[in-house]
């Protein structure tokens, strides 16, 4: 399968690569966007391929919410089912309900288009969802600027975000007051300014919303404003507490906010959500799905399996799962259940034999990883700005991810190596370049 490339032919002409570099900059300024091999265009996908990502994103988290549920009748059973510390995820709520209906309200799968189709090879949830600003700041400045007459069209994220907040405002009987918390020491690559948070808050503003962002320590102050009344009473979790614990912020506050009654998304049960387990237990299917939940679920997940001393089946023959593995180590992915920005990931083609041996008898004394066939990429063509000044196209491997806010559409990243090399793409870990996706 090959994706359109940029043309005057009907979609878009690249224009100079200086000016370009300028106004997408402008647009991306005091935000973390690697500021070097500057992409000259977005992915352009095929409107149907496009589309069908973020319809079959929201379709297949909803098999993944309800694989999570069905593990146990209390929050504690499906903790101990996934082997979740409770101590890992602090911050749930007594009311269930609740927490249930705000696990999925922002996720973001990565996935690939391949020859065969796309295919989501994990899930991300929760309110710490990364790039959710970039993505919007993206499809503004390649929609709105810098290719604007084109025919181009992408799903904002801040639209989703804000129908989400209304509804939710709705339905929780709040007036349309909304906080943003989050820390300016939780971005990276040296950003300082706030401009990150304040482009949501101003857009939240535009509808008609009242907003503020507030760090941690002036959380509890801002959500009272002095006077003892909740002046935000809903919000959105812009953290994960893991990489708040390792960055040293304290997330206390949040705990006071969310016992002083505001309401802050998504609720603690998206940590579910976000464990790889889920992806194998639906891939190797569960005894409450129906038939459509098995053919969505055949279709757009990779065969994948939580690791175990067990038998497994693998193209109509049954295996000892680590038989299967050790003799088909190219086939393969080994993924830690939590790990984040390509962490705890080994790719069987490129790791040697015993490292691959070890780690993953490890993986099966634990049962914490799951193992997934590999998938790879269509190529595409993405012509980059390099700091000298050259230009250079190459095929590329794009891993995008279409976000899902209060279960729509809203927008698509997209990651590769500007060289063309594939593998476990990661911007922070593995330098690898952010942009999105868009139709057309």
């Amino acid at each position: 399968m090959t994706l359109p490339a940029p043309s005057p032919g009907g979609r878009i002409r690249v224009g100079h690569p200086e000016r370009v570099r300028d106004q997408l900059m402008r647009c991306m300024r005091d935000v973390p966007f690697p500021p070097s091999r500057v992409p000259l265009h977005p992915v352009v996908l095929p409107g149907a391929v496009y589309d069908e990502l973020h319809d079959a994103a929201v379709r297949v988290l909803d098999v993944l919410v309800r694989t999570a549920y069905q593990l146990g009748r209390t929050r504690e059973e499906r903790l101990d089912a996934l082997g979740v510390d409770a101590r890992t995820c602090p911050l749930f709520v007594d009311d269930e309900a609740w927490e249930w209906r705000y696990a999925a309200c922002i996720a973001r799968p990565d996935a690939f288009v391949t020859p065969d189709g796309v295919k989501f090879i994990e899930y991300n949830a929760g309110g710490g969802v990364g790039a959710i600003v970039q993505t919007q700041l993206l499809a503004g400045a390649w929609v709105d600027d810098v290719y604007a007459g084109a025919p181009l069209r992408a799903y904002r994220p801040y639209a989703a975000r804000a129908d989400m907040f209304e509804r939710m405002c709705r339905r929780e009987g709040t007036e349309r007051s909304v906080v943003i918390l989050g820390s300016v020491a939780d971005l990276v690559r040296g950003v300082s300014s706030t401009r990150y948070f304040d482009t949501e808050i101003d857009y939240l503003r535009s509808r008609g919303f009242t907003a503020g962002f507030y760090e941690p320590t002036e959380l509890m102050a801002g959500l009272t404003g002095g006077t003892g009344k909740l002046r935000y009473p809903v919000g959105l979790r812009h953290f994960t507490v893991h990489e708040w614990t390792q960055l040293g912020i304290d997330w206390g506050p949040v705990g006071e906010a969310l016992e002083a009654g505001c309401q802050l998304v998504a609720s603690e049960t998206s940590s579910l959500l976000f464990n790889k387990k889920l992806l194998g237990l639906a891939s190797e299917g569960q005894p409450w799905m129906t038939d459509a939940d098995r053919a969505l679920i055949e279709r757009y997940l990779p065969w994948t399996r939580v690791t175990g001393d067990r038998e497994v089946t693998y193209r109509g023959r049954t295996w000892s799962l680590t038989e299967l593995i050790t003799a088909q180590q190219e086939r393969f992915l080994l993924k830690g259940a939590t790990g984040m920005k390509g962490e705890d990931v080994l790719m069987g083609r490129d790791t040697d034999e015993r490292t691959w041996r070890d780690a993953l008898a490890g993986a099966v004394r634990s049962g914490d990883s799951i193992v997934q066939e590999r998938v790879e990429s269509v190529r595409y063509p993405m012509t980059t700005l390099y700091p000298d000044g050259s230009t250079r196209t190459e095929q590329v491997a794009p891993v995008v991810g279409p976000n899902v806010i209060g279960g729509r559409a809203a927008g698509c990243l997209a990651r590769y190596f500007p060289d063309g090399a594939d593998g476990v793409v990661s911007v922070e870990r593995h330098g690898g370049a952010q942009n999105i996706a868009v139709a057309a």
